[in-house]
């Protein structure tokens, strides 16, 4: 059996192609990250640079004050109901979030327009009590009342890490 190799290499180049166009599907963030609404931004608060990820400036969680942060709502009858994460590493930003109860799956730049708005109503500090650091976050992403279980894990900027948890209200 003679095989064209032309025939070969082209398929193989196509279903590259295709394999790596499927990778593109990821929770990068690389549109601008930071206070819109503020025409001069606070000191040590920067916009994310136009290519994606953050300034310079910003690098070290001092566009939200964390690097790390994530929410895990579990209700009576879905657990993970709603899972949220976001992950700043010098310059490149990784978010996702995914609410079952409202059929929402969203990853990069989709989940960044979902978290940032509440990101901007949150005053978190490793000194941020318990109660009041949930309050926050139910407050900011809407979580509705019914929940069994809330876990809250943020790594602040100088590289505290706080675990908050609450359950059922």
């Amino acid at each position: 059996m003679t095989y064209n190799k032309t025939s070969i290499l082209t398929a193989l180049l196509l279903s590259s192609a295709l394999v790596l166009s499927a990778c593109g599907e990821s929770d990068e963030v690389n549109e601008p990250v930071g206070n819109e609404s503020q025409t001069d931004p606070a000191p040590g608060t920067g916009d994310a640079s136009p290519g994606g990820g953050l300034d310079e400036e910003s690098i070290g969680g001092g566009t939200f004050g964390f690097t790390e942060f994530s929410v895990d709502v579990d209700y009576p009858d879905q657990d993970d109901a709603i899972d949220i994460s976001y992950e700043e590493d010098r310059d490149n930003i990784e978010a996702s979030f995914e609410n079952k109860l409202e059929n929402q799956d969203l990853s990069g730049n989709d989940a960044m327009d979902e978290i940032e708005p509440a990101f901007q109503q949150l005053d978190l500090s490793p000194d941020t009590p318990n109660d009041e650091a949930i309050e926050q976050v139910i407050g900011a992403f809407g979580i509705e009342a019914g929940y069994n279980a809330i876990e809250i894990d943020v790594r602040f900027s100088d590289g505290t890490e706080k675990e908050f948890k609450g359950t059922g209200n």
